[in-house]
């Protein structure tokens, strides 16, 4: 890539970014010496496919959120919500994955759970049949019973599924709906590379496609994700394979990322910490 080309996609990365920051921060914020709200405790998760007939290493699900949506309205993301006080029921931890020694197990099965109640995909070490599925998928949306009662009561658990917690986001204190997020990542199990979401009336449409490829969709304004979408598909575009993403995310000391908004006039940009202007940005 040449300097040219190189500075060009920072600039269609940039205006882009300005953009949509711009939008989700007209939908609501703070004044600039008002207390910030208090960020909601969230979990999400990344589910690649490997396939050998995937030109790139791999691909990941992102789901659009529908345009009436409060917060992220029109912008892809990954499968995820807030932690539920039930996803958090000692008890539970061990149907759980190991996901490293920093992961919550309350995040850990929100992320799971929000995975099934979106998508309709349930990763448990044996799978109830279609019929019993949806009535479990039925009861959850409709809260006649919380997750990990469904769990105890057909016996399930995730336990040989891997699952990896490789970073944690903040929403800057200037929104007014804010968010603590944990990221985790697993793989879809190659008895379900074909397995497409059936989607509920929180989604709007869904996608398949690469990482790189959607980093370009980005810059070209085609495909709308909020900052920490667009930093975390960057960064899995640099990876070659699924197995070498774990191998580095594990080793990974997990810390709380903050950015702040730096507000100029109609620009409106998060910057995080090490940029020559977080100093001077909103907190």
């Amino acid at each position: 890539m040449t300097d040219d080309q190189a500075a060009n996609k920072a600039r269609a990365t940039r205006t882009v970014t300005e953009r949509i920051e711009r939008e989700e921060f007209a939908r609501g914020h703070v004044g600039e010496k008002e207390v910030p709200t208090e960020p909601r405790d969230a979990a999400t998760i990344v589910l690649a496919r490997e396939a050998p007939e995937l030109s790139e290493a791999f691909d990941i699900l992102l789901l659009k959120r529908p345009s009436t949506s409060r917060f992220a309205a029109g912008a892809y993301v990954f499968p995820g919500g807030t932690i539920d006080p039930d996803d958090g029921q000692s008890h539970l931890a061990t149907r759980l994955p190991n996901s490293g020694p920093d992961a919550e197990p309350a995040a850990v099965l929100a992320a799971l759970r929000e995975l099934f109640e979106e998508t309709g995909l349930l990763l448990t070490d044996e799978r109830p049949d279609d019929a019993e599925l949806a009535h479990i998928r039925r009861e959850l949306l409709e809260g006649g019973q919380s997750f990990g009662a469904s769990l105890e009561q057909h016996d399930l658990s995730f336990t040989s599924l891997d699952v990896c917690y490789f970073a944690r986001w903040v929403t800057p204190s200037r929104f007014a709906r804010r968010y603590d997020t944990r990221f985790f990542v697993t793989v879809l199990p190659e008895s379900d590379v074909a397995f497409e979401p059936h989607l509920t009336d929180e989604i709007a449409d869904c996608l398949w496609v690469s990482p790189a490829r959607a980093v370009e969709l980005f810059r070209a304004g085609r495909l709308p994700m909020l900052f920490p979408t667009r930093i975390t598909l960057q960064a899995l575009a640099e990876f070659k394979s699924v197995a070498e993403m774990f191998s580095v995310f594990r080793s990974r000391r997990i810390e709380a990322l903050t950015p702040r908004l730096l507000i100029r006039g109609d620009s409106i940009r998060p910057v995080l910490p090490g940029d020559p202007e977080y100093d001077e940005a909103d907190g």
